[in-house]
């Protein structure tokens, strides 16, 4: 669509031409993060033109946000709209007045505590509605995978004979969260109920999604992944009188890993795949002691001086 058009048209149609135009430069799962944003925008500016937005409109849709999302989902959706503004050449009009949402300094994210791990599992296992979200945080605190990650895990990526999840996200940016993880008998018997799940929802061919994307109340495509369970999450977090995203189980399970001192660093990241220099130095005092009873044991051995 020319670029005369997308001025010409509501704000909703000018952002699905817009984004077609993109779609042979985007990844995979870039594409469908840019289909939910526009989305979100759409149903804020709907019937507005894309040439009567200005700042000021950037504001109103950022308050109208914040009581839905984080300040980084709401800075990535503006800077798609930032986007469409510059290939109508308006963006150097109002680039100026645009202030994004300033982001946390700390991660939200925290490990759990032992009470509330306990509190998760029994709550889980007494909800069948929360079945999805109960399987992700089993598998989550297990593995150390995050949400994103398990949405895209497909059948293929699951090995029954060797108990194994091979996690390679779509559109990692970082290779070394591409990694292959063992599955202990908690995690398995999670990934096995969610393999029976899919197996009735319709996957059946390796390709298809574990947990499938649920087009309305009883009708799912196994060809696209889960979009996600955050509502079932709060629930199930609700009920236990806990705060926590989904993503803070895979926080949860790196600080157990990074907190035992029999497991080395090397270790911990082969199972994450990743971690944060910021994790790596709050338990550096835990790494410092185990080298230390290794210097010590090494003394212990050294040969004695000769008289």
């Amino acid at each position: 669509m020319p670029t005369v058009t997308l001025t010409a048209v509501p704000f909703a149609d000018a952002a699905k031409a817009f984004l077609e135009t993109r779609k042979p430069y985007l990844a995979p799962r870039t594409f469908r993060d840019y289909s939910d944003y526009v989305k979100t925008l759409s149903a804020f500016f709907a019937e507005l033109r894309l040439g009567e937005i200005g700042a000021d409109e950037i504001r109103a849709f950022q308050k109208w946000r914040m009581a839905r999302a984080g300040a980084s989902a709401i800075n990535h959706e503006c800077s798609l709209l930032q986007q469409m503004l510059k290939r109508i050449g308006r963006w150097n009009e109002i680039r100026d007045q645009y202030q994004p949402l300033p982001l946390p300094k700390e991660s939200p994210h925290r490990a759990l505590t032992q009470a509330e791990e306990e509190k998760l599992y029994r709550a889980g296992i007494a909800n069948p509605a929360w079945e999805v979200a109960y399987c992700a945080f089993v598998i989550s605190i297990n593995t150390t995978a995050g949400p994103g990650e398990l949405r895209h895990l497909r059948l293929m990526d699951i090995d029954a004979d060797n108990r194994t999840l091979r996690i390679q996200p779509e559109g990692a940016k970082n290779e070394h969260r591409i990694r292959v993880i063992p599955l202990n008998q908690s995690a398995w018997q999670a990934v096995e109920y969610l393999l029976q799940r899919a197996k009735k929802l319709g996957a059946i061919e390796p390709h298809h999604y574990l947990l499938p994307y649920r087009i309305h109340r009883a009708k799912y495509d196994p060809t696209q992944p889960a979009k996600g369970w955050r509502t079932a999450h709060n629930q199930l977090c609700g009920a236990c009188e806990i705060t926590v995203s989904p993503y803070a189980f895979r926080h949860h399970s790196i600080t157990k890993l990074l907190e035992n001192p029999t497991i080395s660093e090397e270790t911990a990241e082969a199972i994450a795949g990743h971690i944060s220099p910021r994790m790596k130095k709050r338990y550096s005092h835990v790494r410092i002691e185990v080298k230390r009873a290794a210097v010590e044991a090494l003394s212990r051995i050294a040969p004695k001086k000769s008289a």
